[in-house]
């Protein structure tokens, strides 16, 4: 009896040893795709945080605005009362730009909604704390002359040209005594936001490394225990590929990020630091403005006593302003400044350009501009090595899945990235496109190791790869492949071992042609910076 039993004992340790399998692979991919989704939750977070921040600064922006624009009318208001001048024109204005500098105060602080030329913006109540002391500070301010400056503007009668006079001298020195605190308090509030900016921005840098090495780690194990289960069964196999380079799409998109994370830290860095100079400099400017108050107010007063030490101190501190260029340093520190706020505007312009999240439809794209949105993205990784040669030709638009297809750009570009790092004469990566038929041909070239002959058949398989264990997952390739059979086209690479591999895709162009696009043509050689 112990013999007839032993089938079904084995067959039994057979099926549970199948199902740990199973449990193990499902464990496996689990934990990865948590960690690869954690990583997209914190990054929608901190997206939906930099537009909270971006509505708020702009808020602030337009307050300051207003707030100038308000004291100006109000100042040549109580001069054209003064001088007999018809002032109707100037008291309008000065009601116009006071109630909308009283909209985004209530805005900041309590959440609501305020007019830029009669379009309607939303801003929610400002949270970070640092931030809101500057919010409550300017309220506060506002709110102990707010009630007699509304009656000033809705007591006015254009007809007769009635005006309590009384309440235009009180909002008039309400204005002189507050309006470089308010201003402070709204520049100051802009800084903190970007300083809270860019404490996210590194949190979330360290989450990203610490979610992708782990999510590494698990994906290996992952490998390994697909390697196993190909030799016993097919059907797990095909159904785990399919997971699994999903997987990989999602961990080089978090791989990205975490690099344009890194581009982002540097124009900031720089801009923290030029405001740290700026704020230096105004305690000189600051010193020189109080020794020169101290001359006026004496001079004012009639009292000429020690003014034989107070001049030369005062003309000194000018001289140190000038002697020492803060004026010019300022304005440097300025524009540097711009120039790095421009520089996350373009990465983010091309993030959004390459990710193309709500363009999950089948539409007209450009080529040309696709591949110059994966450049900048893709810039963190070939720049240290690569140089650039873009020959782009007059190309129709073609019907594509954009994402999808800056997926395939990107994924080709950092093998070529890889394969030309120990290239004593350096990396050289030509990107051109061209029309063959009723076909585009996108030509990615580079000088780097090439690949060996009995390897060049097999690059698109999944899984195969001539990288270590653990630095390569044998992935890229075959998503690329798919995504160009996905858009009816074709893939062909030719490689020679110590000169480089040139890749060729062709996708079939949209034939109706409109006369911008038949027009346009470039051609240009660039090096990336």
């Amino acid at each position: 009896m112990s013999t007839s039993a032993e089938p079904e004992q084995q067959q039994k340790e057979q099926s549970d040893s199948q199902r740990a399998r199973y449990a193990e692979l499902i464990i496996y991919a689990v934990i990865f795709i948590s960690l690869v989704a954690s990583v997209f939750v914190i990054n929608l977070n901190i997206a939906n945080d930099s537009q909270r921040d971006t509505e708020q600064i702009f808020c602030a922006t337009k307050q300051q605005e207003y707030w100038q624009a308000s004291i100006s009318n109000i100042r040549d208001v109580q001069q054209s009362v003064v001088t007999g001048v018809p002032y109707d024109s100037f008291f309008k204005e000065f009601g116009t730009s006071t109630k909308q500098f009283d909209e985004t105060v209530q805005a900041l602080y309590s959440g609501g909604k305020f007019m830029v030329n009669s379009v309607e913006y939303g801003v929610t109540p400002v949270k970070d704390e640092r931030a809101r002391k500057m919010v409550n500070s300017t309220k506060e301010m506002w709110a102990v002359h707010r009630a007699d400056v509304i009656r000033l503007i809705d007591s006015f009668n254009p007809q007769t040209k009635a005006l309590d006079t009384l309440l235009l001298d009180r909002s008039v020195d309400y204005a002189i005594t507050h309006e470089a605190d308010i201003l402070r308090n709204n520049r100051d509030f802009i800084t903190q936001l970007g300083q809270s900016s860019t404490e996210r921005t590194s949190r979330l840098q360290t989450i990203q490394i610490v979610a992708l090495l782990a999510g590494l780690i698990v994906f290996a194990a992952m490998a390994v225990r697909l390697s196993v289960s190909l030799r016993q069964q097919d059907k797990v196999i095909q159904d785990s590929q399919s997971q699994l380079i999903q997987a990989e799409k999602m961990a080089s998109l978090g791989q990205m990020v975490a690099g344009l994370a890194h581009e982002m830290n540097t124009p900031l860095g720089f801009i923290r630091n030029n405001i740290q100079i700026i704020e230096e400099n105004e305690k000189e400017f600051h010193h020189a403005m109080e020794k020169c108050g101290v001359i006026l107010g004496k001079i004012e007063r009639e009292d000429y006593s020690g003014l034989e030490i107070v001049v030369p101190e005062a003309l000194d501190a000018m001289k140190s302003i000038e002697s020492v260029g803060l004026v010019d340093e300022n304005k440097m520190m300025l524009e540097n400044s711009i120039q790095g706020v421009d520089r996350i505007q373009e990465l983010v312009s091309n993030l959004k350009n390459f990710s193309r999240l709500d363009e999950a439809n089948l539409q007209k794209s450009s080529i040309n501009e696709s591949l110059d949105s994966t450049l900048v993205i893709a810039n963190h990784i070939l720049k240290r090595h690569m140089t650039i040669r873009k020959q782009y030709g007059t190309v129709p638009d073609i019907m594509c899945y954009p994402a999808q297809l800056n997926q395939v750009f990107l994924n080709i570009m950092t093998n070529a990235s890889q394969a030309c790092e120990d290239n004593p004469e350096g990396g050289v990566l030509l990107i051109k496109t061209s029309l063959d038929g009723d076909d585009v041909v996108v030509q990615i070239s580079d000088n780097g190791k090439g690949i060996a002959p009995a390897n060049l058949k097999k690059i698109f398989d999944p899984f195969f790869t001539t990288k270590p264990i653990g630095q390569g997952t044998g992935l890229g390739l075959s998503i690329v492949f798919k995504i160009i059979e996905s858009h009816k086209g074709k893939i062909d690479v030719k490689s020679e071992v110590g000169k480089g591999t040139d890749f060729f895709i062709r996708i079939p162009a949209v034939k109706k042609l409109t006369k911008e696009t038949t027009e346009r043509v470039f051609q240009d050689d660039t090096v990336l910076s």
